[in-house]
């Protein structure tokens, strides 16, 4: 039996669960949601509508709410109980809302549906599943911030102040034409916002759990303190006596926006089914040097480079990008730089005990292709005139790119999914490549006319991703320029910013006057993203960074910000590909990549995200220490400080590989532009201790498999990463003196300044180091 309660009084229906309470003004067709800890009812008097083709649309609001009485459930979030309720008054539509608590989780869940009751067809635009429900979190709302979720990839993620104004992205690229329309004051999010009121200490998160169906959106009207949930039925007929439901809408109330958001994404991977894959994933990539022009050549002497430097580099993968193809749509044909053909590249690859990814964007149809020539019906075509630059009957015109017109995929029609499933079976099976990554894929979501009317945009673009996974079976899909929402579920790693670049601001325009740069090509928009959604990391895929540029010829990059970039991607916990000439890097360079290998899996923590459009600190918890990430995102240097843990606290800077000593409260320090300080925290335990590792850039998270001390004797096990020689430092109290050492054959002690000790060695396996100290 459910610990969910319901109760009923003097016209008013409660639901609570211990965490949350749901009260149902059943006359007003109205609800609120009270966080039970503070007290608060934060949403209130909020209805559920439906929007019809029409412009017509259906709400409980002062039609009231019957009740049908509650159910038992249990799903892949647990067990709970189901509140059902019915719109008493909707003409030709029977509106309808579920309310969903559970025993063991401190949010609600929202259903909309909607049934044709009258004798002809209703064509379905959207559920308003929360509408116009009013928010009260404490403080002015031009003080409260809103987390902005892109609508795929590329589009900007980030954290935006009320007291200013929303940014716009324009479709068909990074924003899609379904959207309210801009206006003072009102603040838009795909999929999931979280509204913080820094003042009143109180939260919401209100994001969809189910996906795979319906795109959807949140937006906040400010001056109202109103917020609206909306799933798109994108006009769907519905025959006389059918039904057709919304997808699900999470309330989350909470002091603690970072762990909402978090406890958000776990919910969102349960419902969808997530795949993030078994283990890390490292790797080289083509595209950031040789861009199009490159050669079979070029993927050979990098091959070759890496099988003679495997110890220092240790990637899985050697992902041939963008460049090879005969046209965008003839994937199955490599022009005349590949002679040998792709086949034949990717057992190259195997032969050298590497596995191959490829490069594909199989959602777009180039003007210039064969593939265009032979099926122009393959497109999807614009909705009506006037919409942009279309007209009825033309293609939709998804992007102009390599030098051409590029159309969007239909992904409704038989034959084009029997199209997908022989270009990606010749892939992975006659091919033989392990990996791939597709691109552009936003194609096959934009609003357009397809061949069935009656499939929304996201379930034509899981259906063909749904293809690309069919042909893939177990074999890594990592997603790129891909709507968000429908992709969980279907794709193991998914890039999460724009492309990183050899310079650190866009070096462009963007494409369109009415579009934010936000999205552009370039380092800081990708670590922007990298910061702002590190909630998705390991629950709904793995996060992929983009690639390390590391070089130090042919980039405008300063070694500062190629040490913000490594920072921020080993930090992420997410996939590390390098994409360099890698016969040009110095040593100095190439040890920054050896540094990142191989990737920790788990995702830092941007501290101060709601407090800033660049978070400045990113802490990731390691178990035995922390590591605290402070940046310096202005164009001068500048004094930052970073508040420390409470207790004492051994301080060591990474890069510099400087011990700072023990420190207690915060650290002032300067930092360069576009730089970072990378502190390697551990608690001062007064005796000796392990307080730095120039081995990996995460500080014996990776490299320190265990750190025992028996009184006298500190042991330090150890397992080999890519960088095979280095130092540990070792911190011991006045008065102890030199210790003696015992480990692999070479190890050398040597004292620092400030207590530290030196241990210099190599690591080839898995080791064990003894430092035995006597106390003076």
């Amino acid at each position: 039996m459910s610990s969910v309660r319901v109760a009923e009084s003097a016209g008013v229906l409660e639901l609570s669960n211990g965490h949350v309470s749901i009260e149902v003004e059943l006359d007003a067709g109205t609800f609120s949601i009270a966080d039970i800890q503070s007290g608060r009812t934060m949403v209130a008097n909020a209805a559920s509508s439906a929007v019809l083709a029409d412009g017509s649309s259906l709400s409980s609001r002062s039609a009231g709410f019957v009740s049908e009485g509650t159910e038992q459930v249990k799903d892949r979030h647990g067990e709970g109980v189901t509140l059902r309720l019915r719109s008493r008054e909707t003409p030709g539509g029977g509106l309808s809302l579920d309310l969903t608590l559970y025993d063991d989780h401190p949010f609600a869940v929202l259903r909309s549906r909607i049934t044709n009751t009258s004798a002809d067809a209703l064509h379905v635009q959207a559920f308003h599943v929360l509408d116009g429900a009013r928010l009260e979190l404490g403080g002015m709302p031009q003080e409260w911030r809103f987390y902005k979720e892109g609508w795929q990839n590329w589009s900007p993620a980030l954290v935006l102040p009320c007291s200013g104004e929303d940014i716009y992205m324009a479709p068909p690229v990074v924003g899609p034409a379904t959207q309210p329309a801009a206006q003072a004051g009102r603040f838009l999010s795909e999929m999931v916002t979280a509204i913080a009121s820094p003042h009143g200490g109180q939260a919401i998160t209100a994001g969809f759990v189910s996906t795979a169906d319906q795109f959807s959106q949140v937006w906040l009207e400010r001056e109202a303190q109103s917020l609206t949930a909306a799933s798109y039925a994108d006009g769907i007929e519905l025959v006389p006596g059918a039904s057709l439901a919304s997808e699900r809408l999470l309330i989350d109330l909470t002091p603690d926006p970072l762990a909402s958001l978090q406890r958000y994404g776990d919910a969102l991977a349960r419902e969808m089914g997530a795949t993030p894959w078994a283990h890390a994933v490292s790797g080289w990539c083509s595209w950031y040097y040789y861009w199009q022009g490159v050669r079979e050549e070029e993927i050979l002497a990098n091959l070759e480079y890496l099988r003679w430097h495997r110890r220092e580099l240790p990637v899985e993968y050697v992902q041939i990008d963008d460049g090879y193809q005969a046209g965008i749509g003839d994937w199955l044909t490599a022009n005349e730089k590949f002679p040998r053909g792709m086949g034949w590249l990717a057992g190259q690859i195997h032969d050298r005990g590497y596995k191959a990814g490829l490069w594909l964007a199989p959602f777009m149809i180039g003007a210039k292709s064969r593939l265009w020539q032979e099926h122009p019906d393959w497109a999807v075509q614009y909705p009506s005139a006037g919409l942009r630059t279309g007209k009825p009957g033309r293609p939709y015109i998804a992007m102009i790119n390599w030098g051409q017109e590029c159309y969007a995929m239909d992904l409704t029609r038989p034959d084009v999914i029997e199209w997908l499933g022989n270009v990606f079976g010749t892939v992975f099976r006659d091919w033989g490549y392990d990996y791939v990554k597709i691109d552009f894929l936003y194609a096959g979501a934009v609003d357009g006319i397809r061949r069935d009317p009656n499939v929304t945009r996201a379930q034509a673009y899981r259906r063909g991703v749904e293809a690309i996974r069919r042909a893939a079976g177990d074999k890594f899909i990592l997603g790129c320029g891909n709507p968000v929402a429908p992709s969980v579920g279907l794709v193991n790693g998914m890039r999460i910013g724009p492309d990183v670049a050899p310079f650190w601001y866009p070096a462009e325009r963007p494409r369109e006057p009415d579009r934010s740069d936000l999205s552009t090509v370039s380092t800081l928009n990708g670590i922007r993203n990298i910061l702002s959604r590190f909630w998705m990391h390991e629950r709904l895929w793995l996060n992929d960074p983009d690639c390390m540029l590391a070089r130090d010829s042919e980039t405008a990059l300063t070694a500062e910000e190629v040490r913000t970039l490594a920072t921020v991607i080993a930090m992420s916990g997410g996939m590390a590909l390098d994409s360099d000439n890698l016969m040009r890097l110095s040593d100095e360079r190439r040890e920054i990549v050896s540094m990142l290998l191989p990737p920790y899996r788990k995702s830092a923590v941007p501290l101060d995200l709601f407090e800033s459009e660049m978070p400045r600190l990113l802490e990731l918890d390691c178990g035995a220490h922390k590591l605290l990430a402070v940046f310096n995102w202005a164009d001068e240097p500048a004094e930052v400080r970073a508040s420390l843990p409470g207790a004492e606290t051994h301080v060591f800077e990474v890069w510099e590989r400087e011990y700072l000593g023990i420190r207690q409260g915060s650290l002032l320090g300067d930092l360069p532009a576009h730089g970072c300080r990378l502190l390697a925290l551990r608690p001062a335990l007064g005796r000796p201790q392990l307080v730095g590792s120039s081995f990996h850039l995460l500080q014996g998270a990776v490299e320190v498999t265990a750190e025992e001390w028996d009184g006298e004797t500190l042991r330090l096990s150890l397992r080999p990463v890519a960088k095979r020689e280095g130092e540990l430092f070792v911190w011991a109290p006045d008065g102890w003196g030199q210790p003696s050492v015992s480990g692999p054959e070479g190890i050398e002690v040597t004292e620092k300044p400030g207590g530290l000790w030196s241990v210099r060695l190599e690591v080839e396996g898995e080791t064990e180091v003894r430092l035995k100290f006597d106390a003076r």
